[in-house]
């Protein structure tokens, strides 16, 4: 059997594997299907795979020293992170049953699935035609992308923009890059040290009582940028040993270009986490005209409210969603709290209604020009309509 023929088999054999799941009979089969049938399924294609398709695989060693080492320090840089963002935002319970029979049982329907996928892997990778190796990379990588699908919610995925968008930031880019990513550590150091990565990445999951309680968007970013960076100097590297780079281009390609991207996605991650004092916000309305502009960036600090002053540009809470607005007036109540008369600055009336304390999310520091309109397009075009209700922009309904 050629080579095409055999990777045609596996993929096939593969998709067999979502039978199942496509059809919805793991429904039926109940938690028998997710205990029993799923792993032993994905055993059964493991040993066809080895005892049919095993022979002729040309792995390249030459950089599996290195490889491994790498992938080993970006398995610490995800932990050091993901337990970094967990002393900001805090821990919560593992959902999944912790005791001695439930880490075996979990460990036991993840194990076998992810060893035999990473098998899998290594042997389409290594035994694709290498005239169209990057082709054959992104095509393995999508297809075990869809392995780790939910067929079950498809439908929800795909109900509104939202969704959709959701979806693919939140689980197919994700999926997509780390995919990507452990396609190009089998081709270059194999199976094991791919298994090594997915294996710590759930294993931890299984194991500890207590984990960060981090939202998706966040473990969705956080999923996503440690392997890319980890791809993008691991590719370095390599092409290093192979001294296929110019001067010139070690010069602009080094440790300290490196460090600089990684502190800036800190930084954003940081940013959009809410761990610094000052939080960017996107300006989505005139009213602040001229002042401040529609599509501008503000940076805004908490402050004390005892602290504001009239002319002040505050930011308040009202209902659910939020007003950047100009205090022009400031009253006390009787029992001594403070009540804050908002105007937008290109408003004929002041605000619908007096803003208490409890409102106040902090007062403008900075405005920067413009900067934030990509993601005001981007946030229309998912929320068409949205600026109807937000009358209080306005000022005073008579």
């Amino acid at each position: 059997m050629n080579k095409n023929l055999k990777l045609i088999v596996l993929i096939l054999l593969i998709f067999s594997s979502l039978l199942f799941e496509i059809t919805g009979f793991n429904i039926k089969l109940g938690s028998s299907y997710l205990y029993f049938v799923k792993p032993i399924l994905w055993l059964f294609i493991g040993i066809i795979t080895f005892v049919f398709f095993r022979n002729n695989v040309s792995t390249n060693k030459k950089y599996k020293k290195d490889v491994d080492f790498l992938v080993i320090i970006t398995i610490l840089v995800y932990f050091l992170l993901y337990f970094v963002l967990g002393y900001a935002k805090g821990f919560g319970h593992n959902p999944y049953d912790t005791s001695f029979k439930g880490i075996l049982i979990n460990l036991w329907t993840f194990v076998p699935i992810a060893f035999v996928k990473e098998y899998i892997r290594y042997f389409m990778i290594n035994n694709c035609n290498k005239k169209h190796i990057l082709w054959w990379t992104l095509i393995i990588s999508v297809i075990f992308s869809i392995t780790e699908l939910n067929f079950g919610k498809f439908n929800s995925y795909f109900s509104s923009p939202v969704s959709i968008f959701e979806f693919s930031m939140e689980t197919l880019m994700p999926s997509l890059i780390t995919n990507l990513y452990l396609t190009y550590v089998c081709y270059f150091s194999g199976y094991t040290t791919s298994m090594l990565y997915v294996s710590c990445m759930q294993v931890v999951l299984y194991v500890l009582p207590i984990l960060p309680d981090l939202d998706m968007p966040v473990l969705a970013l956080l999923s996503s940028i440690v392997p890319f960076f980890s791809y993008v100097y691991i590719n370095y590297s390599i092409n290093k040993i192979d001294k296929q780079l110019r001067k010139k281009e070690y010069k602009t390609v080094g440790l300290k270009g490196w460090l600089a991207m990684v502190l800036l996605v800190v930084i954003m991650v940081c940013f959009g986490l809410g761990l610094f004092p000052i939080e960017p916000i996107v300006i989505a309305s005139d009213s602040m005209y001229p002042k401040i502009h529609k599509g501008d960036i503000v940076l805004i600090k908490d402050i004390d409210v005892k602290d504001i002053k009239k002319g002040d540009i505050i930011r308040y809470k009202m209902d659910n969603y939020y007003v950047i607005h100009r205090v022009v007036m400031i009253n006390e109540d009787k029992d001594g709290s403070l009540q804050f008369i908002t105007k937008g600055d290109n408003n004929n009336d002041v605000d619908l209604l007096p803003v208490k304390e409890n409102q106040v999310c902090g007062i403008i520091k900075a405005d920067i020009r413009y900067l934030g309109y990509p993601t005001l397009v981007i946030n229309k075009i998912l929320n068409s309509g949205v600026e109807d209700t937000v009358k209080v922009d306005k000022g005073r309904v008579n």
